[in-house]
């Protein structure tokens, strides 16, 4: 092993060479002090350490640093990387206070306090928050966790393995959709906000969405009108094409006046005053089934109605701009499903009289069997005749042929 601790010429500080037994490489790096024995010292120090990495002794220095950190100093560094990504403001809160909860009520200060079995104890002994809520806070933690990874700070996520909480049949509240009589009725009775329930049913358009929505992002002189809707507005940072239905261009024609600015300048109606308008349109805001109706629920009759429409699920999922098909299942009212209308395409298959046959009752084509029209009820008997001798020659009957001793097929042993 290779070490050299001087003094560069006109230097004040010392410095170190060294090279590992894992090649020929010589590093060249600061010791920072002018005391010859402290920088002996801490060369030797150095050296060791690689060595120990080297061979699996000891974690990487990165990890050795982090560890030393506390759990506090690491979430600080998360919030600014999130900052530094434009996560918006709502999720920047969740993030820092959530996080701060779980460090404070799990009992982690530091990395190594990370543990499975602690926050499943955590979240299984929550009964403040819903199933959901609980699903959030461990989405948080994960997240936290994977980014420690990536960072080089830890050398696996501790919480990978820790499993979702159910949350069927335990939701606090279910949205419902609008069916269509429903939604003209609050068109009709909406007055000035018309234009907002419109575009909002008839696009799908989540409420920050339709915030930041341009008059420069709508393009109504093309032979398909559509709108733009910019990464910057969407929940996946991904852009995406919304074609418009031919209904909803006039309302945006008259709504455009000089086409600057935002679509939408007076803002997104609060849940009161949606419920106020439901309220004045006859419209329930809370079903039999105790669904209920909130502005997000506008975005799931868009997806309710591109169902009962007979949109097709892989279109259904471009156009709802999902992941996957079960998030449209989801967003999409069992009761906007055409079930029946299923059942009366099925029943148009079947005969027109079905009959039991344990019921006693006489059937037309009871013990006919069911056959092609034009088909014969005779069956053709085919006779094979005697085989030729040449073939009876060279293959014999089975009768003519003798069976193997009962002894087997091993010849008999003389000694």
């Amino acid at each position: 092993m290779y070490l050299r601790v001087f003094k560069p010429k006109g230097g004040r500080l010392y410095r170190v060479r060294y090279r590992l037994s894992d090649g020929p490489r010589i590093y060249d790096e600061p010791l920072r002090t002018h005391l010859k024995e402290i920088a002996e010292v801490k060369a030797r120090q150095r050296v060791e350490d690689q060595e120990r990495e080297l061979a699996g002794l000891i974690d990487a220095k990165p990890l050795r640093d982090a560890a030393q950190k506390s759990l506090v100093d690491h979430h600080s560094d998360f919030v600014a990387n999130l900052v530094a990504r434009g996560r918006n403001k709502d999720h920047l809160i969740h993030a820092r206070n959530r996080l701060l909860r779980i460090f404070k009520e799990c009992g982690w200060r530091q990395l190594r306090d990370m543990s499975p079995d602690s926050l499943e104890k955590w979240l299984a002994a929550q009964t403040e928050f819903s199933p959901k809520t609980l699903n959030e806070y461990l989405a948080h933690a994960k997240t936290f966790a994977n980014w420690l990874e990536r960072q080089g700070r830890l050398p696996t996520n501790p919480l990978r393995r820790v499993g979702k909480i159910p949350t069927e049949g335990r939701e606090t509240f279910k949205r419902r959709a609008l069916t269509l009589e429903e939604f003209l009725r609050l068109l009709s009775h909406s007055k000035n906000r018309q234009f907002v329930y419109a575009l909002a049913v008839l696009t799908g358009l989540r409420r920050g969405e339709l915030k930041r929505l341009l008059w420069a992002d709508v393009h109504l002189e093309d032979p398909k009108p559509w709108i733009e809707v910019r990464a910057t507005t969407t929940k996946n940072k991904r852009p995406a094409t919304m074609f418009l239905v031919p209904q909803l261009v006039p309302l945006l024609c008259q709504a455009r006046g000089s086409g600057v600015g935002l679509v939408l300048p007076g803002g997104v109606p609060s849940a009161v005053t949606l419920g106020k308008d439901l309220v004045a349109a006859g419209v329930p805001i809370q079903d039999e089934r105790g669904w209920r109706v909130d502005f997000h629920a506008l975005r799931h009759t868009y997806a309710s109605l591109l169902g009962a429409a007979g949109v097709s699920e892989g279109a259904r999922v471009k156009m709802v701009r999902h992941r996957e098909w079960r998030q449209t299942d989801h967003y999409t009212d069992p009761n906007s499903v055409p079930l029946f209308a299923g059942m009366e395409k099925l029943s148009a298959l079947l005969p027109s009289s079905l009959a039991s046959p344990n019921s006693g009752k006489p059937c037309p084509a009871e013990g006919n069997a069911v056959q092609r029209e034009g088909a014969t009820t005779s069956a053709e008997v085919v006779e094979f005749p005697a085989e030729s001798p040449l073939l009876a020659k060279a293959v014999p009957s089975w009768e003519s042929l003798a069976l193997a001793s009962p002894r087997g097929f091993e010849p008999r042993f003389s000694p």
